[in-house]
């Protein structure tokens, strides 16, 4: 008996591994598998501009990235104090000019840098809509929670969707031609908007990555929106908001990334190093017993190993944490 409704399998033609450099930006799900990447010890580097939802901001940042930007006074704006970013999140933001501007340019040439060498791009979109700074004429990238005033919303038309997409493709090309590029929609409803409004949003989305597969066969997507709404049909897949996935839902969806992303062996290798993490948070009641002894013996050894496999990682934190020496 089927219980299920199953996505279509996807499945990357080329295998990431351990050796990639991995680029990620978007919505807040691409913060979610920015982490099970990072905790599985892959090199990323995710959202330096922190969450973005639209096409055309994300499309602004690769241009800022592309172009190697040095942020200023002139580049900011100071509201009850702060001085904050309409392209960054406000984990940028300080009550200090020259911290705020230190922690985005110092991001920024981190990213840029990065992004030369990069192998793949993850970028999850999250929504159509957007804010226009009406003083400014910009698409902002966060409201930072000005008054509503300030901005003209709107919906974006199909056709801005695939001209930002479009260009996004063209950046990264410059950057690097043989850079593999990776969209998904993200599974967060923007239930702000609507419930209606929400759903013409997601769908302009998928029209305009439709279009550009289409015509573009190294433009990949997976369906992380489709396995959440149609696999995980259920509220105990979500958080306490109902609107984002649950922890559980998260690891459901990670395990399809694996699968349509790694090879076997690499799969592998997660599992053993999420094993380790896992032995690294066991709270024993007697450390000198000699059970807990030959514990940190088999797991610093398994530590040891893994660095021999995966000569491009340091696991130095594993071995220091179970060697008694």
């Amino acid at each position: 008996m089927n219980l299920q409704t199953n996505v279509e399998k996807s499945s990357f033609p080329e295998k990431l591994c351990h050796n990639n450099q991995i680029f990620l930006m978007g919505s807040c799900f691409t913060e979610s598998i920015g982490e099970k990447l990072r905790s599985a010890k892959f090199n990323i580097n995710c959202n330096p501009f922190g969450i973005i939802y639209n096409p055309v901001s994300i499309q602004n940042s690769f241009e800022i990235l592309e172009n190697n930007k040095n942020f200023t006074q002139d580049d900011l704006f100071n509201e009850k104090g702060v001085w904050k970013s309409f392209y960054h999140h406000s984990r940028f933001s300080d009550t200090d000019l020259n911290t705020t501007l230190d922690n985005i340019n110092k991001c920024l040439s981190v990213s840029h840098d990065f992004l030369q060498k990069t192998d793949y791009i993850f970028i999850t979109l999250g929504t159509s809509w957007i804010y226009e700074h009406i003083e400014k004429n910009i698409i902002v990238s966060n409201c930072h929670k000005t008054p509503a005033s300030k901005f003209t919303r709107r919906l974006l038309t199909l056709t801005e969707i695939i001209g930002s997409i479009n260009s996004i493709i063209d950046i990264s090309k410059r950057i690097n031609p043989h850079i593999k590029i990776i969209f998904t929609v993200s599974p967060v409803r923007h239930l702000k908007d609507g419930h209606h409004a929400n759903t013409v949003s997601k769908s302009l989305l998928f029209s305009a990555l439709h279009n550009i597969q289409e015509k573009n066969s190294n433009i990949f997507y997976f369906p992380a929106f489709e396995i959440l709404i149609d696999e995980l049909r259920d509220y105990r897949f979500y958080a306490d908001d109902m609107i984002h996935p649950s922890s559980k839902a998260i690891e459901y969806i990670w395990e399809k990334f694996c699968n349509a992303f790694f090879n076997s062996e690499t799969i592998g290798f997660i599992k053993e190093i999420e094993e380790l993490k896992r032995a690294m948070q066991h709270k024993p009641f007697f450390t000198e017993t000699e059970e807990y002894k030959n514990f940190r013996h088999v797991n610093f050894t398994k530590a040891c190993i893994l660095g021999d496999k995966l000569s491009c990682l340091d696991f130095k934190t594993e071995k220091d944490f179970f060697n008694f020496h």
